[in-house]
């Protein structure tokens, strides 16, 4: 293992081995909450907020679709180089390329105290997602840190208190009994700083654990898989002015899809367009195009892959 991966892992100590409860049955051990310092850009805070702008936090960007302004969280792009290509020279991105894994529990677990925000750690009326895997900084020349997971449901467990279960090594050692769905499918969930929540309540973040960790992240829902075994994505375009990046909240952003139309993914296929223009609210696949809406044949330069959690403005 590279030693900037291990340093990655050392941040992750316990804060403390206390669980929490007299429950009955087995109980995974509270180890605090994961160190974000460990986590990849992609995840950190990217935008500057307070009334004096030193505070760092996670805030929509807009965009348009189709002519309609929309609200997301942009979580970062993956270069072109570290994505594969297709016949038609687009970046593309391998479903098995996504490892890191994340197990639901569909089944009911025993309520515990209500949740008090001044002293305690967490909620024990529902149990936590629980995930195998962190998207850290990763090695250099490592593939890159991705917000996706594959998701399945982990039933058949005894009766348990909820979030006795923190960690996927204890269910796959057969702890708590049980064991995965064979029903598996990909889903956005981009795991961010807990000390740094969204700045709208439209979008609030998910809790998760991750060996006895307490992690929250951005649910961009499910991800489809194509026929050839692809990432699905639908298409972007970043128009891109003088200086900035995709990331930055004031760039100019045209996605394919809004969320609930067919085409929409919250994975984009993002091509670049020098000139920051202001005029292009929706994208065009065959002329004559409206005025307002871009023609993709006229550009192929890709920049790579997006990914984009809806938000509520």
């Amino acid at each position: 293992m590279q030693t900037k991966q291990k340093w990655a892992l050392t941040l992750l100590t316990a804060w403390g081995a206390m669980s929490c409860g007299g429950s009955a049955g087995p109980v995974d051990a509270y180890q605090g909450a994961i160190d974000p310092s460990a986590l990849d850009a992609k995840f950190q805070p990217f935008s500057a907020c307070g009334k004096d702008g030193r505070q760092r936090c996670y805030t929509p960007a807009k965009a348009f679709s189709n002519g309609v302004e929309q609200s997301f969280y942009n979580l970062g792009l993956v270069e072109k180089a570290k994505l594969t290509e297709d016949a038609q020279k687009r970046p593309t991105l391998k479903a098995s390329a996504v490892t890191a894994r994340a197990y639901d529990f569909p089944e009911a677990c025993t309520a515990g105290k209500a949740f008090d925000e001044r002293t305690d750690a967490y909620r024990q009326d529902a149990q936590f997602a629980v995930f195998d895997a962190l998207p850290l900084t990763p090695a250099t020349n490592a593939p890159a840190a991705l917000p996706l997971v594959r998701t399945s449901a982990w039933t058949g467990v005894t009766p348990f208190d909820c979030n006795a279960i923190k960690s996927a090594q204890s269910l796959k050692d057969g702890v708590f009994g049980g064991e995965a769905s064979a029903d598996e499918s990909l889903a956005l969930r981009a795991v961010i700083d807990l000390s740094v929540l969204p700045t709208r309540p439209s979008a609030q973040a998910a809790s998760g654990w991750y060996l006895g960790l307490q992690l929250a992240y951005l649910d961009g829902g499910a991800v489809a898989v194509t026929e050839e075994g692809n990432v699905r994505t639908m298409d972007g375009v970043w128009f891109k002015g003088s200086s900035g990046t995709a990331r930055d909240l004031t760039a100019r952003l045209v996605f394919q899809a809004r969320p609930g139309e067919p085409d929409f993914s919250p994975v984009v296929r993002l091509r670049e367009v020098a000139g920051g223009s202001t005029t292009y609210t929706s994208l065009c696949y065959a002329a004559p195009c409206a005025a307002d809406a871009y023609d993709l044949s006229a550009n192929a330069t890709y920049t790579g892959m997006l990914f984009l959690v809806p938000s509520t403005p």
